[in-house]
């Protein structure tokens, strides 16, 4: 994400090597590992690498989700929104926060009329965060998940240009 995006709550920004503590605390926590595909858990340092030796970030298109400075998660729609957040701060909005703005800018861009997304199922928020997007259900199927180490049944779904203009 090559810009920062402010909402009311939180900033949105590229990592940086200064976040590499807070990332390992959040992912490596097995209520965030356990919902998202490529995670290993448990999650440590050697699995980081947030920047290239020439400060170039690894994950150019995921974005830092930051409450007053802290890094609390991270989100990205590189061909496919994805999220994650510290348990801690669950159940506030902050995920629906920052996907909305992450999502608006997608569309606002022209970059494409379609963003998919998805979940594994028993993830209930994330579902909810989906939804309030204008996410619909476009498929089911076994996925690997390597925090678990086996298949899991996911859930893809997608949000179209139309979608995103209705639930605006």
């Amino acid at each position: 994400m090559p810009q920062q995006i402010v909402t009311d709550r939180l900033v949105l920004r590229p990592f940086d090597r200064g976040d590499g503590n807070a990332v390992v605390a959040v992912l490596g926590d097995f209520a965030v590992a356990r919902w998202l595909a490529r995670v290993p858990h448990p999650f440590t340092h050697a699995d980081l690498r947030l920047s290239r030796d020439d400060g170039a970030s690894r994950w150019p298109g995921l974005a830092a989700i930051t409450l007053d400075g802290a890094v609390i998660g991270g989100i990205g729609s590189a061909g496919h929104l994805g999220y994650w957040l510290a348990p801690a701060l669950w159940g506030r909005g902050y995920a629906t926060e920052a996907a909305r703005a992450v999502v608006d800018r997608f569309f606002a861009s022209g970059e494409a009329e379609t963003l998919e997304s998805g979940f594994f199922e028993g993830n209930a928020a994330s579902r909810r965060v989906l939804d309030k997007l204008g996410f619909v259900e476009t498929e089911r199927y076994m996925f690997f998940n390597r925090a678990l180490g086996r298949e899991a049944p996911n859930v893809d779904m997608v949000l179209t240009r139309a979608g995103w203009e209705a639930a605006r």
